[in-house]
């Protein structure tokens, strides 16, 4: 073989042998199978389970495996080095609850990452009405004060609330002995939140609430609910009309728990007669607000109508009303005249019927600023009050209001707007605004030159200058004794 020819050869084997190194490896094939409580998962997905879970590994490859390594959440569970082809492990793995990433690690290579979720218990509640509790309540007893009510739940659960079931349970006695009112509410796929009408009685009551998940887990929270009363029914009358011999009064009695009765006499009589007969502690919704309207015969010396609501707790609300009384009537208020005088403007009005404790007039800008307030009227009830003011005017427009407040607090109003070309500005005239700050300049001080008062006719220069004037002046005199001096210095040499 000649030179030639064996170089070629070298050549070829070189490169042959480069390549068989540079090819890559084949990599071993290796097959994972899982399984959580014998449902296989693939990479990616998320199980649910409601107890610890038993994962399963199953590995098969083509050459032997040295280790396998399950980790939860980043952490080793598990592990095994079975230096075979073939794997199948069994373990339980113990998880709270709540989401976790669990992985296979074979010979340091993670093969699969999967997330259990495990929703172990039932659904939390927080409370939210008619009591406030996160979860249940503290004594497992809460006190409320009114019987009517909506009964507000929020829920907390991994999975989600199936069905929601409320049961109330009320015992009282009466003259045939002890009886038991029962009110019960199934509510599915509630989401969130759920808000239920519920009316308790008077006193001790027995509440159980269940939360049902979609896994079927449950919690229940039995609680006593007490309804205390202390407040006086509440009677609002609509109409209260005297026609010749009788006297017809409608209108509404109201309390927080149930009105017991309603009754009315003539006063300075003894003669009770019942609107609303007396009635049971039976949790009654139509009990808690009831309309009334009855007629009562009276003569010219009767001086008055005694009414008299109960409650279940035994509270009495007792109300006389005179035969003039005029408090049930809404407030008439009205403007006769308003006129614009210059920088004021006069009204004279009045408020009549009804029954008032207040009456205020006001003049108003276009902005709906106040510009001036007088008090007409403030004392006991009355049916009528005149009105005659001036007031400061305000801008090119300025609306007058006249308002009264009634005997429950209501507020009544009437008003007029009114050019006011000659008005001055609220600024300028009104003793009740705040007048806009305006921006005021603080004149910089100067350097000023003045004689001295020694008469030797030489000037000197105040030291009233600003710190950065008198800066400059000596930076620039510094300057220039700083050149003559170079310039000095060249001469000499």
């Amino acid at each position: 073989m000649g030179p030639t020819r064996r170089r070629r050869l070298a050549v070829v084997l070189l490169v042959v042998g480069m390549t068989a190194a540079l090819a890559p490896t084949a990599t071993a094939r290796v097959t994972v199978e899982t399984t959580v409580d014998g449902t296989a998962i693939q990479g990616g997905e998320t199980i649910t389970v409601t107890d610890d879970p038993v994962v399963g590994v199953d590995i098969e490859g083509d050459e032997s495996i040295r280790s396998v390594t399950v980790r939860v959440d980043g952490e080793p569970r598990r592990s095994v080095e079975p230096n075979a082809t073939n794997v199948s492990e069994r373990f339980t793995l113990d998880l709270t609850d709540g989401d976790h990433a669990v992985s296979v690690v074979v010979d340091g290579d993670e093969r699969l990452t999967a997330t259990i979720r495990k929703d172990s218990t039932g659904p939390l509640m927080t409370y939210t009405s008619p009591f406030e509790s996160v979860g249940q309540p503290r004594a497992d007893e809460v006190v409320i004060e009114r019987a009517d009510t909506t009964l507000g739940i929020e829920f907390d659960d991994l999975s989600g609330v199936r069905e929601v079931r409320i049961e109330r349970i009320y015992e009282w006695r009466s003259g045939s002995g002890s009886r038991r009112d029962l009110e019960t509410a199934r509510i599915e796929n509630p989401g969130d939140n759920v808000s239920h009408p519920l009316l308790f009685g008077l006193g001790r009551n027995e509440l159980s609430v269940v939360a049902i998940d979609v896994h079927g887990q449950r919690r229940t929270h039995d609680i006593t609910v007490r309804v205390l009363d202390a407040r006086q029914p509440e009677i609002e009358l609509e109409r209260f009309e005297r026609t010749d011999d009788s006297i017809h009064v409608a209108g509404t009695v109201r309390d927080e728990v149930k009105v017991e009765s309603l009754s009315y006499r003539i006063e300075d009589t003894a003669q009770t007669n019942f609107v609303l007969n007396p009635t049971s502690n039976e949790p009654t919704r139509s009990r808690t607000a009831v309309d009334f309207e009855f007629t009562a015969s009276i003569s010219d010396n009767t001086e008055g109508i005694v009414l008299e609501a109960t409650d279940v707790a035994g509270n009495v609300r007792e109300w006389t009303i005179p035969i003039g009384y005029r408090g049930h009537v809404e407030p008439r208020v009205a403007i006769a005249e308003a006129e614009a005088n210059g920088r004021t403007v006069d009204v004279t009005g009045s408020v009549t019927d009804g029954r008032v404790t207040r009456v205020v007039v006001e003049s108003v800008g276009t902005d709906g600023t106040v510009v001036d307030s007088r008090t007409v009227y403030d004392g006991t009830a009355t049916d009528r009050v005149e009105v005659r003011e001036r007031l400061d005017a305000t801008g090119d427009e300025t609306t007058v209001v006249i308002r009264a407040v009634d005997i429950d607090g209501r507020e009544h109003r009437e008003s007029v707007t009114l050019a006011t070309p000659g008005a001055a500005t609220p600024t300028e005239s009104s003793p009740t605004r705040t007048p806009t700050p305006t921006a005021t300049t603080t004149p910089t001080p100067t350097a000023t030159t003045t004689v001295a008062g020694d008469g030797d006719g030489t000037e000197t220069t105040s030291a009233r200058g600003t710190l950065s004037t008198g800066v400059v002046v000596v930076g620039v005199l510094a300057g220039l004794l700083f050149v003559a001096g170079r310039r000095i210095g060249r001469r000499r040499r």
